[in-house]
């Protein structure tokens, strides 16, 4: 390929005079009229600052022989084929012969200069040569404009496809699977014997005109541009078709662009050098085309200068605004976008401006018909080859339906929202409902069974008691699934010894397994972790589930629950002998509302829930539950969580003591308990559970009583408040924030019919000390009342 000509060399003037004194008077007379010159010893040093670069030649006449003269054309030969350079020839004095004077004109764009010289006609023909040297450079900068646009212009592929096929200029695009996508009529020309070139994978058609090594190292540069979107020039080209016996020389390069479907493809851009025959016309025409190609497009195109005036608008922005091209040039523009995002619009571009950056912003512009439509404007800076900042070129296009869908996502994700926090709400007060009237039903059947002698009557009241504590089972359950679907229930992970945990579960277990004369069997497959991290709550839930269905659904034989520790996953397989399940039942077993047995006469109670509670908090604890069982045999339900070792892996032992860290049931306290609740059922339970352990107990309604009450008078007895969260008037969160701002510190119980972790976090921000659930555990009220006013009192 030819070699680039230095910019920085190009307006001065390299001689080689006749004479060292003529060197002298020559660097005199230029420098005196600030001309740069470069003066020469000999030919070889002549043609060697040719090449780094010159505004114009000065040579002797005395040193233009046969060879001289053809060594100078091959030097020229390599300059770019727009470069056209000034060759001055100072003729010797006297008449030149015609055979002489023929040679020194063969090298074209030959100016004669007679001798002896008169200066001033001398210093303005160089002068002249010089600035007719800048304008090539000036036209060769118009050209590399015209070029960087192309990236732009490609945005419309159908007006991009009859452009480049009826093009005779070199250019094709390959997609993103290296396949001819679009070829102009100048490749088709070059890839004549490739029938058919749309759809041939580049690399076959190359290896068609090129020897395969030469092909491949084009491929890799294809692929370098489509994955990195790196431009590529190629720096020389020179290679024999292996189609024709021909030596052929391209410039070319490559960009990355978008082709239909939205997807990169890469466009080759190449054009043969083997004739050398350019002008300003057709570097004039080139130009011509490419505004041509802007204006065709329909995506808008502009260009700014160094100043940010528009100095470029392509035909499609008249078109679309109404704007006359006098309205539109410099700011002009700026009055087609919207009054409210002028401002916002200007400061996008010009903060990314004052950086050089590339810029992006989205704004509404007006239609010719005075409607508004949104738009986005992309623009990247421009630089000559010295890093000089030229201003600015982009594009404008239409996302007025694009805008509409992402507001549309918007609304929905809003509505989405709003509907999760309602399904949260419901939960809340769902929990808090139902919770809070089976607390009064529990614990008054504890009250009555406590004043009952009768064994039939103590009898009764303890079926109402179990099939309360069953219902609440069943709604519990029905709360953790709405919890998990809403994604609110919530894993606290902390240290869990295994087998302490499974030898709680035998302990709770092994009544309903003796009620029923079957063993229950707890054994382990090697050494497991002595502690492991994981939520106890949740994995004795699952556990305690697994086992009570295995226990429920066999009559005889046996439960075993075997616990095995592998490559950081504790495996716990409950197996049974039961009635098992059918293939066809398995698939839908985890699913929730549904049991195997739907008959009206079916042998099993339950809600069909407790599985798929249990497969969904298994893979909240990072694992998941599986089953094998046949028909009439018995089935084996596997639970697999992650439980990384704390500690060292140990022989496990069954006969741990679970309740070493659980104190003794506090049955005696000393202490003036506010309760506040506005269920009343809910008070006098409170009341009889804290009197029957020797406190006292003053009550109040809701929040504002319960404020009134503690700051009445300044000596208060009160010792403790048990106060509700949800109430009329004033609830327990801003009951216990108004009583800390006024210097309150007693302790303040929650009182919740939620249990996840979250209404905790939200209790405890709001100013209580601690929480408790409904329904009302007398032994827990009573043993976390002890604990807080002892330590009040110390």
């Amino acid at each position: 390929m030819n070699a680039a000509v230095n910019e920085t060399l190009s307006q001065r003037v390299v001689a080689l005079t006749p004479t060292p004194q003529d060197a002298r008077l020559c660097d005199q007379v230029l420098t005196q009229n600030n001309i740069s010159v470069c003066c020469c010893d000999d030919i070889q040093g002549f043609t060697t600052a040719i090449a780094e670069g010159a505004g114009v030649a000065l040579i002797a006449q005395e040193h233009l022989d046969g060879a001289t003269i053809n060594q100078l054309k091959q030097t020229l030969s390599k300059q770019p084929k727009w470069s056209e350079l000034p060759i001055l020839v100072l003729l010797q004095p006297g008449e030149v012969g015609s055979t002489i004077l023929q040679q020194i004109l063969s090298l074209e764009h030959v100016t004669l200069i007679t001798r002896p010289l008169r200066i001033a006609i001398f210093v303005s023909t160089v002068v002249a040569k010089l600035r007719d040297r800048q304008r090539q450079f000036e036209v060769r900068d118009l050209l590399r404009e015209q070029d960087s646009d192309r990236q732009s212009l490609l945005q419309s592929s159908e007006t991009l496809r009859r452009l480049i096929e009826d093009s005779p200029q070199g250019l094709y695009v390959v997609d993103d699977e290296l396949k001819v996508l679009h070829a102009s009529k100048g490749a088709r020309d070059a890839f004549s014997n490739v029938d058919p070139l749309i759809g041939t994978a580049v690399e076959d058609a190359l290896k068609c005109i090129w020897d395969t090594s030469v092909a491949e190292d084009v491929v890799a540069k294809f692929k370098h541009t489509l994955e990195t979107g790196e431009t590529y020039q190629s720096e020389g080209f020179v290679h024999q078709r292996v189609d024709r016996d021909a030596t052929e020389a391209y410039e070319w390069s490559l960009e990355r662009v978008v082709v239909l479907g939205d997807r990169y493809g890469v466009v080759c851009y190449f054009y043969d050098n083997t004739e050398r025959q350019q002008s300003v016309d057709i570097l004039l025409q080139s130009e011509k085309y490419f505004r041509d190609i802007a204006d065709a497009s329909p995506a808008i195109l502009w260009v700014t200068d160094e100043n940010h005036m528009c100095t470029f608008l392509s035909k499609h922005w008249y078109v679309t605004t109404g704007q006359t091209e006098a309205e539109g040039m410099g700011l002009g523009w700026t009055t087609a976008t919207h009054p409210d995002d002028q401002q916002r619009a200007g400061h996008d571009f010009l903060s990314a401006a004052k950086h050089r950056q590339p810029f992006s912003c989205e704004y509404r512009l007006r239609m010719a018909d005075g409607n508004y439509r949104w738009a986005i404007d992309v623009g990247r800076p421009r630089f000559d080859d010295s890093g000089k900042f030229l201003g600015y070129t982009g594009y404008v296009i239409d996302v007025d339906e694009r805008k509409a869908f992402e507001q549309s996502l918007e609304q929905a994700k809003q509505f989405a929202e709003a509907a999760n926090r309602s399904r949260g709400e419901f939960l809340a007060n769902m929990s808090h409902e139902i919770r809070t009237p089976m607390a009064a039903i529990l614990g008054h059947a504890d009250i009555l069974k406590d004043h009952l002698q009768d064994p039939d009557d103590q009898q009764v009241v303890e079926t109402i008691r179990r099939n309360g504590n069953f219902l609440l089972n069943i709604i519990n359950d029905i709360l953790d699934l709405s919890k998990i679907d809403a994604g609110k229930l919530e894993v606290e992970k902390t240290k869990v010894r295994p087998d302490g945990l499974l030898a709680e579960v035998r302990s709770l277990m092994d009544v309903r397994a003796s009620e029923k004369q079957i063993p229950l069997r707890i054994q382990f497959d090697g050494p497991i972790p002595e502690w492991i991290e994981s939520d106890p709550v949740r994995l004795r839930q699952i556990l305690l589930n697994l086992v009570g269905n295995a226990i429920k659904f066999t009559d005889e034989g046996e439960v075993n629950v075997v616990c095995r520790y592998a490559e950081r996953i504790l495996h716990f397989q409950v197996t049974d002998t039961g009635i098992g399940i059918k293939p066809d039942d398995q698939k839908a077993l985890f699913r929730p509302f549904t049991q195997v047995d739907n008959t009206s006469t079916r042998s099993f109670g339950g809600t069909g829930l407790g599985l798929a509670i249990c497969r969904r908090l298994a893979q909240a604890l990072g694992g998941d539950i599986s089953l094998q069982s046949e028909h009439g045999r018995g089935s084996t339900f596997t639970l697999s969580i992650e439980a990384s070792e704390i500690g060292q892996l140990v022989e496990p032992n069954l006969a741990v003591d679970i309740a070493a860290d659980n104190p003794g049931e506090i049955t005696s306290i000393q202490a003036n308990v506010l309760v506040v609740d506005d269920r009343r059922d809910i008070r006098y339970l409170a009341r009889h559970f804290i009197e029957k352990a020797g406190g006292t107990v003053v009550t109040a309604t809701n929040g504002r009583e319960a404020v009134d009450t503690i700051t009445a008078d300044e000596q208060s007895t009160i010792d403790l408040i048990v106060m509700d969260m949800q109430m009329p008037v004033m609830d327990g969160y801003s009951a216990a924030t108004e009583l800390r701002q006024r210097g309150c510190t007693l302790p303040i119980i929650a009182l919740t019919a939620n249990a996840m972790k979250s209404d905790r976090d939200e209790c405890l921000a709001a100013g209580c000390t601690d929480y408790t659930t409904k329904p009302l555990d007398s032994n827990a009220l009573i043993a976390m009342i002890h604990r807080l006013t002892t330590q009040a009192t110390c």
